[in-house]
C-alpha cells in the first residue's frame, strides 16, 4: 500500500472541504418536521421559567400569528306585554317572556340591557390552534336607579392540536346538550318554553369523526348564583335544619353537589343534504337536595337523579325555507336548562319529569326580509307537582307553559337591524285550585347594532 504523501493529504482535506460545502445547503433547507425537530432541541436545551399562574402575560408567543378582536351588539327593545309575562323574576322587568301571569297587569318599557360586549383573542401556527373568549351583557341581579350592572356572559379557552378535528373547550360557554337556539328576538330564546338552554362553567371535548359525523363529552355545572326567585333560594346553612343530612352545618360539606355529564353525536349533511344536521343528547347529574329556609314545608336532603333524552334537528326544505326543533324527555331540570324552580315539589321534594320542545319555520323572502313562525312547550308532569303549591306561591310553578311567536326581520344598512316580535303566551299553573289558565300578549319593537 503507498504511504500518504504531503500532496496525497492536501488532496484528501480538499476533498472533505468540498463535500461539506456541497451539503451545506441540504442542511439549510430541512423538511418541516426537521425544522420542529430542531426546535423541540433547542427548547429542551433553553433556561426554565418560572412560570406565574396568577400573572397576565404572553410567554409563548414565537412561532405562531395571533390578534385580538372586540365585537359586540348595541341594543334598544321596546316591549309591550298586556299581562304580567315575567312572574317568575319579579324583582326586575328583564323584557323577556316567562309565562302568564296570574296578575292582569299591562306593561310597557325600554329595555337596552341586551348590549353586549365580548373580546377574542386567536392564536394559530398552522395546525394548533388557540381562541379565547370573554363577553358580557347588562342582565346582573339589581336595576337601581337606572344602574345595570354587567354580568358575565362567556368566559372560555378553545384548544386544537389538529385544524379543529378535535377541541377542547375549557370555561363558561352555551349549554353543549341540546345547545340548537332558535332566531327569535326575546332575550329568554324560549326558556320555560320548550327549549333547554342557559350558559354554563364546563370542560367538552369535540371530535369531527369524518364530512358528516361529530361527537362531544362533557363536564358541566351551574355556579353563577342560584335563583332567587319567590323566597326559593337553596342555601347551605350554618344551622342544623332538619332534612339537611347530617353536615349541614359546614358550608358546601353537605348538599352533595356534581356535575352534569353528558354526550352529544351529530350528523351533517352534505350534497342534496347540506343545511340537514340530527343530533343525539344524554346527561346526568347526581346531587342532594338542598333545604329552603324561605320553604319550611320543603322536605330537603333527598338524592336527585336529574337527566336529560334529547333529539336537535335542522332541514334546509327550500333555498328559502327552513325547519328547526327539538324534542326531549327528562327529569330534575332546573337552572342548567333555564328552568329555575321547576325541578323538584316544593313540599315533598321529589324530582318533577317533564316533556319540553319547540320548532320554527325560517323564510328568507329576500336579502333585506326573513320571517320566523315558531311554537313551544313545557309540560311537567302533573301529578309530579301534585300538592306542590299553595296560594302564596302559585306563580312559581307550572302544570303546562306554550308559546307562539312571529316575528320578522330587517337589516337597515350594514349591520344596523331592526325587528317585530309577537309572542302568545298561555300558561296553565299548579295551584290549590282549578282553571289557573291564563294568556297574554307581548309586543316587541327591537333596534340593534352587530360590531
Amino acid at each position: 500500500m503507498r504511504p500518504h504523501t504531503r500532496d496525497g493529504i492536501s488532496l484528501t482535506y480538499l476533498f472533505l472541504a468540498g463535500v461539506l460545502m456541497s451539503t451545506a445547503p441540504a442542511f439549510a433547507q430541512q423538511t418541516p418536521e426537521e425544522a420542529a425537530g430542531g426546535g423541540q432541541l433547542v427548547r429542551k436545551e433553553e433556561k426554565p421559567i418560572n412560570l406565574c399562574a396568577g400573572c397576565i402575560s404572553t410567554l409563548f408567543s414565537e412561532g405562531s400569528k395571533g390578534g385580538i378582536t372586540p365585537y359586540g351588539r348595541i341594543e334598544l327593545d321596546g316591549i309591550y306585554s298586556s299581562r304580567n309575562t315575567n312572574p317568575l323574576d319579579p324583582s326586575q322587568f328583564n323584557g323577556y317572556a316567562t309565562a302568564a301571569g296570574r296578575a292582569n297587569n299591562r306593561s310597557s318599557t325600554l329595555n337596552p340591557r341586551y348590549s353586549v360586549f365580548g373580546i377574542r383573542g386567536d392564536r394559530t401556527d398552522g395546525v394548533h390552534s388557540l381562541s379565547g373568549v370573554v363577553e358580557a351583557d347588562f342582565y346582573g341581579q339589581t336595576d337601581n336607579a337606572g344602574n345595570l350592572p354587567p354580568r358575565l356572559r362567556l368566559a372560555y379557552l378553545k384548544y386544537s392540536p389538529n385544524n379543529n378535528k378535535t377541541s377542547i373547550t375549557i370555561g363558561q360557554d352555551w349549554n353543549p346538550i341540546m345547545g340548537l337556539l332558535p332566531d327569535l328576538i326575546d332575550f329568554s330564546i324560549m326558556g320555560y318554553g320548550g327549549n333547554l338552554w342557559n350558559r354554563l362553567p364546563q370542560v367538552t371535548l369535540r371530535h369531527k369523526f369524518d364530512d358528516h359525523w361529530e361527537g362531544l363529552l362533557t363536564a358541566m355545572r351551574f355556579e353563577r348564583g342560584l335563583s332567587q326567585c319567590c323566597g326559593q333560594v337553596q342555601v347551605r346553612p350554618n344551622t342544623v335544619i332538619a332534612g339537611g343530612g347530617p353536615t349541614n352545618v359546614t358550608a358546601f360539606n353537605d348538599p352533595v353537589q356534581v356535575p352534569y355529564f353528558g354526550t352529544r353525536l351529530a350528523y351533517n349533511g352534505t350534497g342534496s343534504l347540506k343545511g340537514t344536521m340530527l343530533a343525539a343528547n344524554v346527561a346526568y347529574r347526581y346531587y342532594r337536595s338542598a333545604p329552603v329556609p324561605a320553604n319550611p314545608a320543603f322536605q330537603s336532603g333527598k338524592d336527585i337523579n336529574s337527566y336529560v333524552i334529547g333529539l336537535e334537528g335542522v332541514h334546509q326544505i327550500t333555498p328559502r325555507l327552513k325547519f328547526m326543533g327539538e324534542l326531549a324527555w327528562g327529569q330534575a331540570l332546573g337552572v342548567e336548562w333555564f328552568r329555575f324552580n321547576q325541578e323538584l315539589n316544593l313540599v315533598n321534594g321529589n324530582s318533577v319529569r317533564t316533556l319540553t320542545g319547540w320548532a320554527q319555520l325560517s323564510y328568507a323572502y329576500s336579502r333585506d326580509y326573513t320571517f320566523l313562525a315558531g311554537w313551544g312547550f313545557d309540560n311537567p308532569l302533573n301529578s309530579d307537582l301534585k300538592g306542590s303549591i299553595t296560594v302564596q306561591n302559585s306563580n312559581v310553578q307550572y302544570l303546562d307553559n306554550q308559546r307562539t311567536f312571529l316575528t320578522a326581520i330587517h337589516p337597515i344598512w350594514a349591520d344596523f337591524y331592526t325587528g317585530f316580535e309577537w309572542t302568545h303566551l298561555w300558561t296553565s299553573w299548579a295551584g290549590p285550585s282549578p282553571n289557573q289558565s291564563y294568556q297574554a300578549d307581548q309586543f316587541m319593537l327591537s333596534a340593534w347594532y352587530n360590531f
